[in-house]
């Protein structure tokens, strides 16, 4: 593989990681598509507070909404800790619950509040009779079951054409814009579909959903914000929000009630860390919404070989240094195999040369001498690329789950980095992996002096990977080095043989 191709490589890979920050600075518009409805002042309103083990939710009677919920074991970069209502609409928040044709868009109403231990509850008395309430309970460490319902008090029959609409969340709370950008919303079918996908920022409109839902959420990079609909038949619709936001809308099929009838619904509402124990304790299914990526098996792999080894390293950073170790150990013969071609191309690819120089007058004669040389070339480099070819899952779902790996959020290595899931703030991480790099590609250069390739793709790499995560460039560095190791026994090996 020449110079110009490895360069090329280095460009393309650049790109395909350079090309969405680039596109989110200065093509995203991130202005608000839903309006504020005007604010009332602080004092005007009664608030209340639930608490569970983990979770603070604080309720107010200006509009029934969920103005804040804050995990109480998490804290966000202002120290505090980590909200997970978006701050973007601060006269709006969850749950809003609208009646096409009866109510909504209507601004803020006062709701009266009864509150009791672990419950609170608002109700509404509407024009024409009818009796509106929702109310919120504890349930688990992360939970809180929603239940709302009309009752007609009038004395005629009262047609709710469009039915309920019921909007959970405008947005997520994040700490910053490099993690509004990373907000998603999935969903799942009651079908076998599995669960469904969309990036915040690549919605322009609308979307409708053409099947009912089980839940729906919307997740930054380490929580999420989730509903669990329990009765079939509500209809999905994610609208964009603005920055880089959106928000999801349940609506229910059309109805009518009779005088003295009531109807309700009930859903379970989960705030709270994207753990998988935590989410299918809330709601079987319910961690489907977690993102491994495309190796989803390798992904879950990774997760339970690092929580294993953090039982008997305390330090995160450690354990990504023991986990390169542990891949490189199973990966092993792929990797010898691997090495030793890379080794084996720049010899085959000089000798060829050597042969061109000295036989130039007689071309059958180089023909015949190379011919054998050519079919050495062509096994080494199928050797060098077969390897690769499974190690690039690997290697793919170890980036994904290690760069949202809720493990390493806030987590420290070594004096200078306090958390493992943020860029190296001295850039010496990435100094280090390029180094290592420059090393291996020189113990697999035959004449480094003529060919500089051994230098510049290492530096690229290193400049590519200086804003990645810095558990993910110690986790690449720890593997740089342990196959500069490897080669340096294999160089050994062929030195006395």
């Amino acid at each position: 593989m020449g110079k110009k191709t490895l360069l090329a490589i280095v460009v393309l890979i650049a790109g395909f990681f350079l090309y969405e920050p680039v596109v989110d600075r200065f093509f995203t518009d991130t202005s608000l598509t839903v309006s504020e409805i005007e604010q009332r002042e602080a004092g005007d309103h009664e608030q209340v507070v639930l608490e569970t083990e983990q979770l603070a939710v604080r309720f107010s009677a200006d509009g029934g909404q969920i103005v804040s919920a804050r995990l109480k074991a998490f804290t966000g970069t202002d120290g505090q800790p980590v909200e997970l209502v978006s701050d973007l609409l601060k006269t709006r928040g969850g749950i809003e619950v609208q009646v096409p044709g009866v109510f909504e868009n209507r601004g803020n109403p006062s709701y009266r509040i009864d509150q009791d231990d672990g419950q609170v509850r608002f109700t509404e008395e509407l024009p024409g009779g009818v009796f509106f309430w929702k109310a919120y309970r504890t349930v688990g460490r992360f939970g809180l079951l929603f239940e709302t319902g009309l009752e007609n008090r009038s004395s005629e029959t009262i047609e709710f054409a469009s039915g309920i609409r019921i909007i959970p969340f405008y947005g997520i709370g994040t700490d910053d814009d490099g993690e509004a950008k990373k907000t998603r919303v999935a969903w799942a079918g009651r079908t076998e579909d599995g669960v469904q996908r969309e990036k915040a920022k690549a919605l322009r409109e609308p979307m409708a959903v053409g099947e009912p839902v089980s839940w729906v959420g919307l997740q930054n990079r380490y929580f999420t914000q989730a509903l669990v609909v329990k009765e079939p038949g509500e209809r999905l619709t994610v609208s964009p929000l603005g920055g880089w936001q959106v928000y999801p809308s349940l609506d229910s099929s059309s109805f009518s009630l009779a005088p003295g009838e009531s109807r309700e619904a009930s859903f379970s509402l989960y705030l709270g860390p994207l753990i998988p124990e935590a989410l299918e304790f809330h709601h079987p299914g319910l961690s489907g919404i977690i993102d491994y990526g495309t190796f989803e098996p390798l992904g879950k792999g990774v997760l339970v070989v690092l929580r294993w080894l953090h039982r008997f390293v305390s330090n995160y950073g450690l354990c990504l240094i023991l986990l390169a170790l542990v891949v490189r150990i199973l990966l092993f013969p792929l990797t010898q195999y691997n090495l030793k071609s890379l080794r084996e191309m720049p010899m085959i690819a000089k000798e060829i040369y050597d042969i061109e120089e000295e036989e130039q007058d007689d071309q059958a004669q180089t023909e015949a001498r190379i011919r054998p040389l050519r079919k050495r070339q062509t096994q080494a480099m199928i050797g060098s690329f077969i390897p690769l070819a499974v190690q690039v899952p690997v290697f793919l779902a170890l980036y994904q789950v290690l760069h949202s790996s809720l493990e390493l959020r806030q987590a420290g290595f070594l004096w200078w980095i306090n958390d493992l899931s943020l860029r190296d703030p001295l850039f010496l991480l990435p100094a280090l992996m390029g180094g290592a790099m420059i090393l291996q590609q020189r113990l697999t250069s035959v004449n480094p002096g003529d060919d500089k390739t051994w230098i510049w793709m290492p530096l690229g790499f290193a400049l590519l990977f200086a804003f990645f995560p810095a558990g993910l460039v110690l986790f690449w560095l720890a593997d740089t080095l342990f196959s500069v190791g490897q080669l340096s026994w294999i160089a050994r090996k062929e030195a006395r043989a």
